[in-house]
């Protein structure tokens, strides 16, 4: 908890190490490119996706892993399309490299993917078994060149299940370079990293579950065995998360035998663009807090020392069932006012699933108050989150009936809404109002220059029960949270998307401000990143995309991505 207790005063106690300047000219590269392997094409990602949209998406991701087969090739396209390139960032706005990034030595790519800073810090690899989609062995997914290296030709499907318990004809890893990050966050990296990741475990449920298939991440195993197979030391990059694909079944969790490498071959080579590599003592500090090596999985009821919510009880017609929570446990008087929302419905204007994800984009400064938010709109991002934040893991099954993270609103521009703190109680899809919001007061909470709060119709706050988790967990309890709540940023943002709404995430806000501005100190519920929602300015367009959809299922390549 040291770690996250200073990750959350930094506003008012500097981190170290202080004095620190980023040295842009020696920053790493955006993607890990290996010197001495075999590439692999692979399909054009979101070509072939269903066009299920958001909504019919996160309500499949929260259901229990089923799937009797596989994904094929063009599946997992897709989904490790989710963080490659889509297109080149030129438009000019408030964040600080509008004008370097016009620069072909300084250009800015887009990701269907959110990621802190625009680092890029996750990287994402196949191990395959002999049933699978591919040849057997250990692939690694180039972001740069959407295609795959084959780094191993061996199954190493028993090594993934001894280290995880889940064994499986294929599974897909997310790892995490920290130096990818590090060079400009430095010690405030970790925080950032582990919210990354499970944005990206967000894009490849959705993904998925697009193409109807739900599944569960293995958040608890033994790094080290998964490192090994991978090759990656667990200090410069580390596995994080481990998702098993096709069918699964539940194996005892062993110490495997490490395979000897054929010939006595060595490492791979990966090439690195920075002349200096540095580590950072709170980094190095927090992550080896927070393996667990073989030490046995928490069973799936010690999940409910997170829970900030139950999950509503769903009647035959649909509609939720009444909540279990009292206006206590919100948050808020229960005498307080409550604002049930319209029914979450999907629009007839909303992009699916796979032409949100070429879409996606952050507002920096393009925020505009009028015209108001319309409140259906706030209810379906709310609902898209909430649903997601019961989608299951290892340590917490689905069917999920509680979430670690919950959701509160600072109303600045909703119609129907009062410029107050607001509580979303997601199992009776309703807002709990709180106290009046000083907008103006709001942006003083704010440590950048990238956005005015006073134009974004609404902030939503997700927030987790840290202490708690760590309590349960130990350390792995605060990245398993963040995990949790890289998954709600990039739900939210494909959501807004999919509605034509301009949405942002910060962490740029002062957490102990804005926990007080809640009303929740001393709680044990904390504010863990802040997603800016609205309406944009009209704006000029400037289309490099690689890929074009007709958000409906339909993606292509355009002639530049054809050339490429």
């Amino acid at each position: 908890m040291d770690y996250a207790r200073r990750m959350f005063e930094r506003q008012h106690v500097a981190l170290p190490p202080l004095g620190f300047e980023v040295d842009w000219d020696d920053q790493p590269s955006r993607h890990k490119l290996y010197e001495d392997t075999v590439k692999v094409p692979l399909p054009e990602p979101f070509r072939a996706m269903p066009p299920a949209g958001v909504g019919e998406a996160v309500r499949t991701a929260r259901g229990p892993a089923r799937a009797m087969e596989p994904p094929g090739l063009g599946v997992l396209a897709s989904m490790l399309g989710t963080y490659g390139v889509t297109g080149r960032r030129t438009e000019p706005n408030w964040n600080d490299d509008s004008r370097a990034k016009a620069r072909s030595d300084r250009a800015v790519w887009a990701r269907p993917t959110a990621s802190g800073g625009g680092m890029y810090p996750a990287e994402s690899y196949l191990v395959v078994g002999r049933s699978g989609p591919l040849p057997a062995g250990v692939y690694h997914y180039d972001t740069g060149h959407h295609s795959l290296d084959r780094l191993s030709a061996r199954d190493r499907c028993d090594e993934i299940a001894a280290a995880t318990g889940a064994r499986a004809g294929l599974y897909a890893v997310a790892t995490l370079r920290f130096w990818k990050n590090a060079f400009k966050y430095n010690s405030f990296a970790y925080h950032v990293v582990t919210q990354d990741l499970g944005a990206l475990l967000a894009s490849w449920r959705l993904v998925l579950a697009a193409h109807g298939t739900p599944v569960e991440p293995v958040l608890w195993f033994d790094e080290a065995a998964v490192g090994a197979v991978l090759e990656v030391d667990g200090h410069a990059e580390a596995p994080f998360a481990v998702v098993p694909l096709g069918p699964v079944t539940e194996t005892p969790r062993t110490a495997p035998v490490p395979e000897a490498r054929i010939g006595g071959s060595a490492p791979r080579r990966v090439w690195e663009r920075s002349r200096r590599v540095r580590a950072f003592e709170l980094v190095s500090r927090v992550h080896a807090a927070a393996l667990v090596g073989d030490r046995p999985r928490p069973g799936p009821e010690v999940a409910r020392a997170g829970a900030l919510e139950d999950a509503p009880v769903e009647t035959p017609a649909g509609s939720p069932a009444e909540s279990s929570l009292s206006g206590t446990q919100l948050g808020a008087d229960p005498g307080a006012a409550v604002v049930p929302l319209p029914d979450p419905l999907p629009g007839p204007a909303d992009l699916d699933v796979g032409a949100g994800l070429l879409a996606r984009r952050t507002s920096f400064g393009l925020f505009s108050a009028r015209p108001p938010l319309d409140v259906r709109d706030l209810g379906w991002v709310l609902s898209s989150v909430a649903q997601v934040g019961r989608a299951g893991t290892d340590v917490a099954p689905a069917p999920r009936a509680h979430a670690w993270t919950g959701q509160w609103v600072l109303a600045n521009s909703v119609a129907g809404l009062e410029r107050r703190v607001h509580r979303y109680d997601a199992a009776e899809h309703r807002l709990v109002a709180g106290p009046a919001l000083d907008v103006s007061g709001l942006q003083r909470l704010y440590a950048l220059t990238n956005y005015s709060l006073q134009e974004a119709a609404a902030v939503i706050v997700v927030t987790g029960r840290l202490e708690a988790l760590v309590a349960a967990y130990g350390a792995r309890g605060y990245r398993m949270l963040s995990i949790e709540v890289g998954q709600a940023a990039q739900t939210a943002y494909l959501a807004a998307t999919a509605r034509g709404l301009g949405v942002g995430a910060v962490l740029g806000l002062d957490n102990i401000g804005i926990d007080a501005l809640l009303g929740i100190e001393g709680t044990g519920e904390r504010s863990m990143i802040f997603m800016l929602l609205g309406h944009e300015r009209p704006r000029h367009h400037y289309d490099h995309s690689l890929y074009r959809s007709d958000g409906r299922g339909d993606a292509g390549a355009t002639q530049e991505g054809a050339a490429r």
